[in-house]
């Protein structure tokens, strides 16, 4: 790899594209995702709508509330770009279904009903990349301190006082019985290894090693440190994060109005942007989800109450490809379950891969609107079942009772926006994205004005005015 103020040849690449081995490799490959020669593999997987179980009544959903969120990182100047900094935006967005739908039946649309039939809420946070540190801290220990105070300091809502950190709680506890405490697996300052659930665990202030005596946050518990990079680029870390953050802000939604108006789930949908699934480091926490939600569900259904309608909704990905690939092989208002035996042919695994088995804690189906557009989608199963763990079982329609009346509400909720949008997501896209090019500039100026010992650069814009005294 060049350096700066190396040039390649302009005549480099043509050895490589003379070279009979490398000709020879590019032929034998096929992929593996590529649409079907014929649709006998996918009639046999669809369903109409109509053949699926309703549970719950399409007229009662009035609201969906979505949660989205938007990271970048920044290099703070060019005399330092190994010195970096993230930013970090989750929002959560309701919406009054009832609104959007008779706005469908207007010639003319006001803007402002669009702006009154939804609310918002955001926060925000820096996190610390490569070679920032507190005084007395390493870079490690920083970024699980600032994390910590992230977690604590971060209410879900404007109008409660609970907290992402009380959501984490809630995950690993039941139904109105947040855990007081949680074990970590490994000290993140001696990598002490717990011998059994008391050896190491952290409540809502913290902890203590026993055996470094070093400070325990109730952070470690996600294990993003785990990828904390001191020399370089923590986008990854900083995307695990945001997982993380979006997951609980919808759990502290859920749990909120469980204790608070227990028939306010029956009437919202609950949209994640993304699958239903969690990895790296936060992949531990998917069967606390698994089992969580669950509860709630049997919770919900004690009180005659229809278990909450949750689903993930993937815009980009290699799903989402193969989907518009065979788009036209599933007829409209029908949906293909996905059984591990297609998924692992599609995406090139062996053909006794367990799939999904240790990240999901929803199922993926492909569902084919009526207005002919395909939706990836991720379904919470029937509580005491784990989606990708059994059989026949858990791959057929009966485990995902919600199943046709999250696809018939999404079908109310179309936008042309974009590609694969739908308007809860879109909208909670808009209060949380972050925006390239000027805005950037302006995060790394940020930065740059009050991070001690840095100087300022302006690289491509000049300060706003609201960063002028």
């Amino acid at each position: 790899m060049p350096y700066a103020g190396e040039k390649a040849s302009r005549l480099g690449h043509v050895g490589t594209v003379r070279n009979e081995a490398v000709k020879a490799a590019l032929q034998r490959w096929t992929i593996t995702s590529a649409r079907p020669s014929s649709r006998d593999d996918i009639d046999g997987l669809c369903s109409p709508l109509e053949d699926l179980a309703l549970v719950g009544n399409l007229d009662a959903v009035d609201f969906s509330i979505t949660v989205d969120g938007s990271d970048t990182e920044v290099e703070t100047t060019r005399d330092h770009p190994t010195v970096k900094v993230g930013y970090l935006r989750i929002a959560g967005s309701m919406v009054r279904l009832d609104v959007f739908q008779n706005l469908a039946q207007v010639r003319f649309i006001d803007p402002q009903e669009v702006r009154r039939s939804h609310t918002e809420y955001a926060f925000d946070v820096a996190l610390p990349g490569s070679q920032l540190a507190r005084p007395g801290m390493s870079g490690a220990e920083t970024w699980r301190t600032e994390l910590d105070a992230f977690l604590q300091s971060s209410r879900f809502d404007s109008s409660t006082t609970m907290t992402l950190s009380d959501g984490l709680l809630n995950l690993h506890g039941t139904r109105g019985a947040p855990a007081t405490k949680i074990a970590l697996r490994v000290c993140p300052g001696c990598e002490l290894k717990a011998s059994d659930e008391t050896t190491l665990t952290v409540t809502a202030t913290g902890g203590t090693c026993p055996s470094c005596n070093g400070q325990l946050y109730l952070a470690d518990v996600l294990r993003t440190h785990e990828e904390y990079n001191v020399e370089g680029s923590n986008f990854t870390p900083m995307g695990r994060v945001m997982t993380a953050a979006e997951r609980l802000m919808s759990l502290c939604y859920l749990n909120f109005f469980a204790d608070t108006a227990p028939e306010v789930l029956r009437h919202t949908i609950f949209i994640t942007d993304g699958p239903l699934a969690l990895f790296g480091p936060l992949a531990p926490l998917k069967r606390r989800f698994q089992e969580h939600l669950g509860n709630l569900s049997s919770w919900c259904a004690q009180r005659d109450i229809v278990a909450p309608l949750i689903v993930g909704i993937e815009k980009t990905g290699a799903f989402v490809e193969h989907a518009e690939q065979i788009k036209d092989l599933i007829p409209t208002g029908h949906v293909m379950r996905l059984t591990n035996d297609y998924i692992n042919r599609i995406s090139g695994r062996p053909a006794n891969n367990r799939y999904g088995i240790d990240e999901f804690y929803g199922r993926r189906f492909i569902y084919r609107t009526r207005a002919g557009d395909p939706l990836v989608i991720t379904v919470l199963p029937a509580p005491g079942h784990s989606p990708y763990e059994g059989g026949a079982e858990v791959e057929g329609w009966d485990a995902y009772p919600t199943l046709r009346l999250i696809c018939e509400v999404l079908d109310a909720l179309r936008t042309r926006m974009y590609q694969h949008a739908v308007v809860p997501i879109a909208l909670a896209h808009s209060a949380a994205a972050l925006p390239l090019g000027v805005g950037r500039s302006v995060l790394t100026m940020m930065a740059q004005q009050n991070v001690p010992g840095l100087k300022l650069d302006i690289q491509a814009v000049q300060p706003p005015t609201y960063f002028k005294k």
